[in-house]
């Protein structure tokens, strides 16, 4: 049975902050492993998150955590290039590997810097 993720808000505008330098390693990189690690040690990383991301996050806090334990640390976090959303905005995809498996992780950066998008499968 595969675990369902969801880290996720999508606002109308979600722009990913890129230059020459993080391009191939993925503007939102780490960010995305630090908010992982949070999220495992237990709280959702305003400093991180966007408002509306946030709030998802502390409302799925009690069975992310958990979920995110059990995959262990997180070893690296792959960069795997951009995808469209339906909605249009670009997603940065990361493939994420931690002690006990790999999940896929999609993400954005909002204007202000912080992830307005962070979502995964499982």
């Amino acid at each position: 049975m595969r675990r369902q993720f969801l880290v996720c808000v999508i606002v109308g505008f979600c722009a990913a902050a890129t230059s020459l330098s993080g391009q191939a390693t993925g503007a939102a990189r780490q960010k995305v492993i630090d908010a992982l690690a949070a999220v495992a040690g237990g709280s959702c990383p305003e400093r991180l998150m966007n408002t509306a991301l946030l709030d998802a996050c502390e409302q799925q806090l009690e069975k992310m955590q958990p979920a995110l334990n059990q995959l262990g640390a997180i070893k690296e976090a792959r960069y795997r290039g951009k995808e469209p959303l339906p909605n249009g905005a670009d997603v940065e995809v990361y493939r994420v590997v931690f002690e006990n498996g790999q999940v896929t992780w999609l993400a954005s950066l909002g204007p202000n810097g912080k992830l307005s998008v962070l979502f995964s499968k499982g």
